[in-house]
């Protein structure tokens, strides 16, 4: 049986049902440069955005925003978070005004600290459903372009309060729903319980994209085949192994010490020509912290990138430290 099947959004079909993740710091337009070196995902994603900031930053400067090759990197949804309805409206008023953005996703699903607590969005509104139906009607009403939003199961494990997110994403007309399956707690730790993406796949009337311990071409066949969800969203392995999405479609690579320096050049090269001075070692130290799992000795690889002071630095011992770490 064949179990890639294409996915549908609204009026968006992706024939290739697999989605590269938001990630804070990560999933810029330099990475995703990168990832398309090996294959496309179905589907592309930007940073997680603050909706306020998308009202004042300019597309065509801003690192956040920004594509290098909007031919490439197609097609892209853009995920905002927010806290109230006003911006949320606002800035998926003007996301839907850019041609290039083929979906808006709206963050329910973020636990971090900085997010959920200090600016009470994210996983925060997954506390309040009546907030949430309204900032996700407000958004809805503001689009045409297809609409998605990513949550998770909650605070407790609860079938009851799921039933109740579904029917709120399903009343505000959402095109499709990405389902992290971890409780807001644990953030990234512990086991995800892909029976909940499961749960949501047989309630919901909606496209479901499971999400969680995806590290594998066979991870990947597996979450569609135990959870019949419709897509599969990769993240943390997509940053390790930027390759995944073609081993997934069948290609084959040599990984050996030859093929990571290479991938490692071309990530310095790609982030060294898009970021300003002062954000690029930041970015380079982000990404090198996945990367570095691909090797044996990968911890003293990325403790001298964590060490550099310099992406001249690193351009200095990156080629001879991954070979000799391999």
């Amino acid at each position: 049986m064949d179990l890639i099947k294409p996915l549908k959004i609204g009026k968006l079909k992706i024939d290739f049902p697999a989605v590269q993740a938001p990630m804070a710091g990560i999933t810029h337009s330099p990475f995703r440069m990168l990832v398309a070196n090996y294959y496309n995902p179905g589907l592309f994603f930007s940073e997680m955005l603050s909706a306020k900031s998308v009202l004042f930053e300019d597309f065509n400067q801003s690192i956040y925003l920004k594509c290098i090759d909007t031919s490439i990197e197609r097609p892209i949804a853009y995920q905002i978070f927010a806290s109230d309805k006003e911006s949320a409206f606002l800035a998926a008023q003007r996301l839907n005004k850019e041609d290039y953005i083929d979906v808006v996703d709206f963050n329910l699903s973020c636990p971090a600290p900085e997010i959920a607590k200090k600016r009470k969005a994210g996983a925060f509104l997954l506390s309040d459903l009546n907030l949430s139906l309204s900032i996700l009607k407000s958004v809805k009403k503001a689009l045409i372009k297809p609409f998605t939003v990513k949550v998770r199961i909650g605070m407790k494990e609860d079938k009851g309060f799921i039933r109740e997110l579904v029917a709120v994403v399903e009343e505000a007309e959402v095109d499709a729903i990405t389902v992290h399956p971890r409780l807001i707690k644990q953030k990234l730790k512990g086991k995800s319980k892909w029976e909940y993406i499961a749960f949501i796949k047989d309630i919901a009337k909606m496209p479901v994209i499971g999400n969680g311990d995806v590290k594998s071409k066979e991870d990947f066949f597996k979450m569609i085949e135990e959870t019949g969800c419709d897509g599969v969203m990769i993240g943390r392995a997509a940053v390790q192994k930027p390759w995944i999405f073609g081993q997934i479609k069948g290609q084959i690579f040599d990984i050996n010490a030859g093929f990571l320096v290479e991938l490692y050049a071309r990530m310095l090269e790609l982030y060294t020509s898009f970021f300003p001075p002062e954000k690029v070692l930041g970015r380079i130290k982000e990404f090198t912290w996945y990367f570095s799992k691909n090797l044996k000795f990968g911890h003293h690889f990325a403790s001298k990138v964590q060490a550099s002071k310099s992406v001249e630095e690193i351009h200095s011992f990156y080629f001879e430290t991954i070979k000799n770490c391999f």
